[in-house]
């Protein structure tokens, strides 16, 4: 039997440290609660949110590719 995963997502403060006082050191951080970090799950691992609901829904798209589209966005309008 595989030993389930703690995941901590969204953790940017002194939050983290209140998790880890609880739940551990995690085995996994997620920036944000995207397809990606819920791929990286399996039935039975421990998820742990710094924000929101326990049953939220995963983006349908990646921190980084929101990151690249406001970068783009912001280039655009400097030059233009």
């Amino acid at each position: 039997m595989r030993k389930a995963l703690v995941h901590f997502v969204g953790f940017r403060d002194d939050r983290y440290w209140n998790a880890v006082r609880i739940w551990g050191e995690p085995d996994m951080i997620h920036e944000a609660w995207d397809m990606y970090a819920e791929n990286d799950t399996a039935p039975g691992d421990i998820i742990i949110f710094a924000e929101g609901e326990w049953n939220q829904k995963p983006r349908s798209f990646t921190v980084e590719a929101a990151r690249s589209r406001e970068a783009r966005r912001i280039g655009r309008g400097a030059s233009g």
